[in-house]
């Protein structure tokens, strides 16, 4: 596992009439898709483009590895593109993270977001560029008011400290009190796990780990967590940030049994031993209102105080 590059490198911020890339490194995606995400997009005052081989399909992909990858390289090495936002997760990103040209991506940085499958990307930029990704909507997300707050806010940002708010303060529980400071690194929990093992694996040592899911019963989230215990990684962290957790929970039963632990119960079970900060319940990840996450980006969790402060502006 590789630790992250000592030079942090911060993408240029968005502006008005920004040039915007949409691409499809993961699942299949169809016209309409895009033709929404580039109407969000210039309602919020940004131009967008695309490569016509976004349209591409190999069954539960979005095209061959190698077009996906191409369409990632061309969009990074494009000049006139100043940020990259992912169309839609789904699976394909852990296919193609040892075939990226790092290199390509540090000579152009830019912004580049997304979620769910995209945690792999996220996180393998970070790692092996230094460059500083974001943990947020994708193309085809519901971009409610709420969240395109957070798009401009972090992504057009010229303060150097912010604060992440959730959308809703009723929804955070602390499963530990604390304060903690350390780098954003995370995602989604089962693309965490299925790092595990590869020269990929996230690092949390001294980090501010944040972790979602959706659809996963809750003995599958314990079973996940228990294999970042088993593997030591959890163990190393400085504080956790957990998301709602959409559809996970005991009240979906087509998923739990009567006998299920809650999820909270699964998290004060599995966590609560570490004896860090830990909260679970915030807007990001598989929700309709979704925070954006700079991963890199030094930052505190105080369990008493419901945002999250980013101690360094995630752009330049």
């Amino acid at each position: 596992m590789d630790a992250l590059p000592q030079k942090i490198i911060k993408p240029r911020k968005l502006i008005g009439n920004s040039m915007i890339a949409i691409i499809a490194p993961a699942g299949p995606v169809r016209q309409e898709q895009i033709d929404k995400a580039q109407d969000v997009l210039s309602e919020m005052g940004y131009r967008s483009c695309y490569n016509k081989a976004i349209l591409s399909k190999k069954g539960h992909l979005a095209g061959s590895d190698e077009v996906r990858l191409n369409d990632l390289h061309e969009a990074f090495e494009n000049k006139d593109i100043n940020a990259v936002i992912c169309i839609r997760g789904g699976y394909g990103t852990t296919r193609i993270i040892d075939k990226i040209d790092y290199d390509l991506i540090k000579r152009n940085p830019k912004i580049f977001i997304g979620y769910s499958d995209i945690t792999a990307l996220l996180n393998s930029i970070n790692q092996q560029v230094g460059l500083i990704t974001f943990h947020g909507v994708v193309g085809i997300s519901a971009f409610t008011e709420y969240t395109k707050k957070e798009f401009s806010s972090i992504l057009s940002a010229e303060e150097n400290e912010l604060i992440i708010y959730p959308k809703d303060n009723n929804t955070i529980k602390t499963i530990f009190p604390g304060k903690a400071k350390g780098r954003l690194v995370g995602g989604n929990l089962s693309l965490v796990n299925a790092l595990i093992g590869t020269k990929y694996q996230i690092d949390f040592a001294d980090k501010i780990v944040f972790l979602e899911d959706i659809g996963e019963a809750p003995y599958k989230i314990d079973r996940m967590l228990t294999q970042l215990l088993l593997c030591d990684c959890l163990q190393k962290a400085s504080g956790i940030i957990l998301g709602i957790f959409t559809d996970c929970d005991i009240n979906n039963k087509e998923l739990t049994s009567e006998n299920s632990l809650s999820l909270v119960e699964v998290f004060k079970e599995r966590l609560g031993h570490l004896n860090i900060p830990i909260i679970s319940g915030f807007s990001f990840g598989h929700v309709q209102n979704q925070a954006i996450f700079p991963i890199g980006i030094e930052a505190e969790l105080d369990t008493g105080f419901n945002g999250i402060k980013l101690l360094e502006c995630p752009v330049i």
